[in-house]
């Protein structure tokens, strides 16, 4: 029994050891945590982004309740996600390499004097994090970049770079209409075509207005592409466009809910928005005839 003593010592500190390089603790996750520009920050630390591009305020954002507002160009719906993934790409920079072991003198060659892009990150206990984005390194590829005024100059690669340049639209919610398709159970819609019904019956669609003119077979795709219908152009307040008249009526009922969308002719585009909703969305006449157009039947041929 003694003598198997110091080998069990043995085999559990060689256990403890192997726990604590390849453990959460371990080595690798130090070195990882090392490569970090911006160390021990998480992207739940983050309450304001301010995008600064040669000079100017491009863009900011701030933490509102578990989302995100816009404040600068202006209010505009949030992309959520988007803005989740920005600020985790800000935070999990990493794999910067120092140009020299000191800051130079004159960041002018480096394109740092003046940075074509400067993104600060003010955390919810009051630090802030700089990030400024200088010149392409010619041949070897990536940016200039450092972090204050103070601080070294640093070589990071262009896919991270450029990663941080955002404009309103990548962040703004494209979708007038963000529903999962399939908890949608009736469907209602008045255009040009005129009426267009259908209920959903255990998988199925089954028209019950508009037999004539549309496949109840291509409806479920006509919908799914209805929820990924994205706009290029920023949206503004419907309130603006509230007294027009519709062109177009769209009701969707859920499991639990019934929601009623409209669009609005002006200036030659049609705006969508939900009705009693906060914000419109822009398309031209043409996407939406042609998003009719994918659950007409086809024309029969003579």
């Amino acid at each position: 029994m003694k003598r198997w003593l110091p080998t069990g010592i043995a085999v559990l500190v060689f256990a403890a050891l192997w726990f604590f390089y390849s453990g959460p603790g371990g080595s690798d996750s130090e070195e990882k945590r090392e490569n970090r520009l911006f160390p021990g920050v998480q992207a739940e630390d983050v309450a304001q982004l301010t995008l600064l591009e040669k000079g100017k305020v491009s863009l900011e954002l701030r933490k509102a309740g578990e989302g995100w507002e816009f404040v600068r160009p202006r209010p505009l719906p949030v992309d959520g996600e988007a803005v989740d993934a920005w600020v985790s790409s800000f935070v999990e920079l990493k794999n910067a390499e120092p140009v020299e072991k000191e800051r130079p003198g004159d960041v002018t060659p480096f394109g740092l004097k003046d940075p074509e892009l400067s993104l600060t990150v003010f955390l919810k206990n009051g630090k802030t994090l700089r990030l400024d984005v200088g010149s392409r390194i010619p041949v070897e590829g990536g940016n200039y970049v450092t972090t204050g005024d103070q601080a070294p100059v640093l070589k990071l690669d262009a896919m991270q770079a450029e990663g941080l340049r955002k404009r309103p639209l990548d962040l703004m919610e494209k979708r007038p209409v963000p529903l999962d398709s399939e908890k949608v159970t009736e469907v209602r819609v008045e255009w040009k075509e005129g009426k267009l019904a259908a209920e959903k019956k255990g998988d199925q669609w089954k028209l019950t207005a508009g037999k004539n003119r549309f496949d109840p077979e291509r409806f479920a795709g006509w919908l799914d592409h209805l929820t990924y219908l994205q706009t290029e152009e920023l949206a503004v307040e419907g309130k603006s466009l509230a007294k027009k008249e519709p062109v177009l009526s769209l009701t969707l009922k859920l499991k639990e809910e019934e929601r009623t969308y409209v669009g609005i002719r002006h200036r030659d585009r049609i705006w969508i928005m939900e009705q009693g909703g906060k914000w419109a969305w822009s398309f031209g006449e043409k996407r939406i005839e042609e998003w009719m157009q994918q659950v007409k039947k086809d024309a029969e041929k003579e």
